[in-house]
Parts: C-alpha cells; structure tokens; sequence
C-alpha cells in the first residue's frame, strides 16, 4: 500500500553517497584482482591448457618374408657337409679314400650320373670320380666300364629331411651313403638317420 506524503524506502546501497559507492567498486575489483593473481600468479604465470593425452599409433604388421627354399642338389660345384655337423666338407684323403675334414673345403663337381642322368657323379678337382669300392667311398680315375659308371652313380633317396640329401648306390638301390666313425664314408644297407643325411652349400 502507498502512503501519500511519504518518499519511498532506499536500500542501504541506494543511500551510499556516490563516492561511497565508486571506493566500494574499485575495493571489489582490487579483491578480484589479487585473487586472479593467487591462482594464476602463483603457478608461475599464465595457466597452460593440460597436456593431450599422446596415444600412439599400433605398429603396423611387418610383412612376413618367405623363408629361403632348401637348397637342392643340381649339376654344378658344391661343398658337401654331414648334416649334423656343418664345418666338416666331403674331402680326398689318404689313398684315394673320401673322408670328411674340417681342415680341408673341398669343392665337388656334381654332374649328371654315368649311368643314369636322373641321377648324380660327384668329381674331385684331380679328376677322381666318387664310387663305391667293397662298399667304402673312394675317389678313382675313370675307365670305360659299366661296373665304374654304376659305382660312380648315386640316386636321391626320397623323403630325407627338408633341407638335405640322402644317396643310393646305382646298383645297390638297397644301400645308401652312410657316415661312419665321423670321417669315412660306406655304403650301408642301414644307418642312422643323421648319419645317412648331408647337406649341400653351392661353391
């Protein structure tokens, strides 16, 4: 209700004398001012943004390489080496014996067999041709029989361990090349399984 007569009540603030009022507004934004200064002068200056977070990017699947097909033996010149024992090399020894030493890298001439071309001759540098003689392997010069060339000829044995060469005699199909007290080499109707198998590495 309105009372004639009467001005109307002021709050406190509109009775503050207009001087008043501007010391009170520049005290609030002094107050403002050092607490600004409190939270961002004591942190060392102006607030940096919090760090993104870095996700790194998964790793890409490298490309799988094919592993290296076992080598095969093919007319050409090779080291040949026992399958369980790599630093030792097919080598001529005393008498004309073929041995296996690990002081001599031997390099072998394989060609296609005398008496059969699916199958191999081995040749040393001299000239001496590989063959069975009472079933011990030795190196002998070549002569003109079919005894010779069949000594001479030995066959892939199928089913030996990827990566190796088992041999049969031409004409002893029954027996193959068999490593016996580490350094010489038969012919054996049986034999170890590592001891039957060799290993070829190009010259």
């Amino acid at each position: 209700m309105t009372v004639y007569g009467q001005e109307p009540r002021r709050g406190a603030v509109g009775r503050m004398h207009p001087a008043v009022l501007a010391l009170v507004a520049v005290a609030v934004l002094v107050a403002v001012g050092i607490g600004v200064w409190l939270v961002t002068g004591s942190s060392g200056g102006t607030p940096q943004p919090a760090a993104a977070a870095v996700t790194s990017a998964p790793a890409q699947p490298q490309p799988s390489r094919p592993s290296p097909a076992p080598v095969k033996l093919a007319a050409g010149s090779w080291l040949v080496s026992p399958a369980e024992d790599k630093d030792s090399f097919l080598a001529l020894g005393d008498d004309g014996f073929a041995v296996f030493s690990t002081d001599q890298r031997m390099v072998v001439t394989v060609s296609a067999g005398l008496a059969d071309d699916a199958c191999f001759s081995f040749r040393e540098p001299g000239g001496g041709w590989l063959r069975h003689f009472d079933y011990r392997l030795r190196f002998d010069k070549a002569d003109d029989s079919d005894l010779f060339r069949e000594d001479a000829t030995f066959c892939p044995v199928s089913g030996a361990p990827a990566g190796t060469v088992r041999l049969k005699s031409k004409n002893y199909p029954d027996h193959v090349l068999n490593r016996r007290s580490d350094t010489e080499l038969y012919i054996d109707e049986t034999g170890d399984a590592q001891a039957t198998a060799f290993i070829v590495q190009p010259a």
